[in-house]
This record gives structure tokens, C-alpha cells and sequence, in this order.
């Protein structure tokens, strides 16, 4: 069984979320704050992340700084509890445990990773014609994350171009966060071609 963290400042959501994932053959590990899953993923191989929508609001800054770190490495999305009805930003809690059990289990580094952006340009089609201007930052796993206020979807194909050598590499969209989220940048979790060369900053 994977493993999933649950955090969520009240017990009921935290316990209610645990109960439907257990259903779904899931393991999970529940924090009550944000705080504490940086230590945890120090210790613990997980393949998700799920995140009350109240106590993401109510995070620090620097709690919320380290959320999009964690939502670029692992499948991760927000949750609500209305009444008996679980309700996660963006997709449903099925689809969401289909990512997490597609995904190889990880812990969290223990350092802090090293930036690295750069200035692309984005498309749908290799042919660059309708190309959106971007910055991708590094991610691990042979991917990046980039910024984009676009329409994407899972799965759809995805070129770079970079502006300083106009190198291009194709990829895959693993996953999507969109506009209107005011604690996370929107964009594309790119999974890159195995034919592709990461460019090491």
C-alpha cells in the first residue's frame, strides 16, 4: 500500500479524509499543521500530498513558500470537507489516488534545493506558431515546472523553446495548476522526452 499525507488543522477532516483513503487501499500519514511536513517527508516514503483548504489560508508565508516546492515534487492537491462530502480543488479524490498510485513513493530532501530559471517559450504544437512566453524553473526527475496562465490538461504534449540557444525539447503535462489559486503560481508540471538533455544549472 502507498502511503498519502493528510494535513488539516481540525480532526475531523484530518480523520474523515483517512477513512476514505483507507477504502482506497491507501496508507496515509495525518500532520496537523504545515509545518511539520517537511520533517516528516524527511523520514517517510509518500506518494501524495493532500491539503485542508483552511489550513492552507491560514499557513505562514514561509510554510506556503515551502508548499509549492512539495507541489512541484509530489502528486498534490487541496481538500475540503462539506458536510460528509470530500471535495478536492481542481479533480475528485478517485482521480487523485490514481496519480499517487502512478507515482514511485519518495522522501523529501533534507536541503534546500537550488533555483534555477530560465526564459522559454511554451506551446501546444513543435511548430511554435501560437507560442506563449514563460520561465520554467528546474524540477527533479528530468521535468520542470512551468509558469503558464494557459488552458492545459494531463497528459497533453507540451515543446519548450529556450530564448538564449532557441534548444527545443518536448515533454509531457504530468500534472496542471491552474489561475486562480493565490497561494501557488499557475502552470504545468512538465515531464521531459527520455530523449531530451536536462540543461544542469
Amino acid at each position: 500500500m502507498k502511503t498519502c499525507v493528510v494535513i488539516a488543522r481540525d480532526e475531523r477532516p484530518r480523520n474523515f479524509l483517512a477513512a476514505a483513503l483507507k477504502s482506497m487501499k491507501m496508507k496515509t500519514v495525518l500532520l496537523d499543521s504545515l509545518g511539520k511536513l517537511s520533517k516528516t517527508l524527511e523520514s517517510v516514503s509518500v506518494c501524495g500530498i493532500l491539503l485542508e483548504l483552511t489550513t492552507s489560508i491560514t499557513a505562514s508565508p514561509a510554510e506556503k513558500r515551502a508548499t509549492q516546492e512539495f507541489a512541484e515534487l509530489y502528486p498534490f492537491d487541496k481538500f475540503k470537507l462539506v458536510g460528509d462530502e470530500i471535495l478536492i480543488v481542481g479533480e475528485n479524490l478517485q482521480l487523485f489516488v490514481e496519480r499517487c498510485r502512478q507515482f514511485n513513493p519518495r522522501k523529501g530532501r533534507k536541503t534546500a534545493r537550488k533555483e534555477a530559471f530560465l526564459a522559454v517559450y511554451l506551446s501546444p504544437e513543435n511548430s511554435f506558431e501560437d507560442a506563449e512566453k514563460s520561465v520554467c524553473s528546474k524540477m527533479a526527475d528530468h521535468g520542470w515546472f512551468a509558469y503558464s496562465v494557459r488552458e492545459w490538461h494531463e497528459g497533453s504534449r507540451v515543446w519548450l523553446k529556450f530564448v538564449s540557444d532557441e534548444k527545443v525539447l518536448g515533454g509531457t503535462v504530468r500534472s496542471v495548476r491552474p489561475w486562480g489559486d493565490d497561494t501557488l503560481l499557475p502552470g504545468i508540471d512538465i515531464v521531459l522526452d527520455t530523449d531530451s538533455e536536462i540543461r544542469a544549472e
